[in-house]
């Protein structure tokens, strides 16, 4: 646990291991709409995003949210002026991969996170699954964060859920 909260520059109390980053987002995504559903029914990602959160917003969007995807622009990054167009006092949950598996763009999460900030009631969870031990990390404006340890040679099967102490999800 100490050894992640210091390479993530976070507590111990925020890390939650897991069976592997599908399960860490499925958590954050199910817990924060669980816990916080009465804040609003809007949530924002993109197309590019894993399996595990497209076919999660998919079920949530059979369970009445909203769902919006954020336009990419033509180097694949979020376009930061349709983020904020699409940003509302109702939109509850902002979902984006800091790194994509297949184009291996990334994304600028504190530039993303800044933006959401200025929506106290949203929260901001991050797929970082393949950008742990390749890339700069600063979860500032991060309220979840999540990989899988395979990715930086660690066992299969195990995941990680960084919860700052400031959200709680429902089980």
């Amino acid at each position: 646990v100490e050894q992640i909260a210091n390479l993530l520059n976070v507590s111990s109390e925020e890390v939650i291991f897991t069976s592997g980053a599908s399960e860490s987002n499925n958590m954050a995504l199910i817990g924060v709409i669980e816990k916080y559903k009465d804040r609003g029914k809007h949530i924002i990602t993109t197309k590019l995003e894993h399996s595990s959160i497209l076919a999660t917003v998919n079920y949530l969007k059979q369970k009445g949210f909203i769902i919006d995807y954020v336009k990419i622009n033509e180097n694949g990054l979020v376009d930061l002026d349709d983020l904020k167009r699409l940003l509302t006092n109702d939109t509850l949950l902002v979902s984006i991969g800091q790194v994509n598996s297949e184009i291996g763009i990334i994304q600028n999460i504190n530039e993303i996170g800044k933006i959401i900030k200025e929506y106290p009631r949203c929260i901001f969870h991050v797929d970082g699954t393949q950008a742990v031990g390749k890339t700069n990390l600063d979860l500032e404006y991060v309220d979840l964060f999540s990989f899988s340890s395979h990715k930086i040679y660690g066992l299969k099967g195990v995941g990680c859920l960084i919860k700052k102490k400031n959200i709680e999800l429902e089980p």
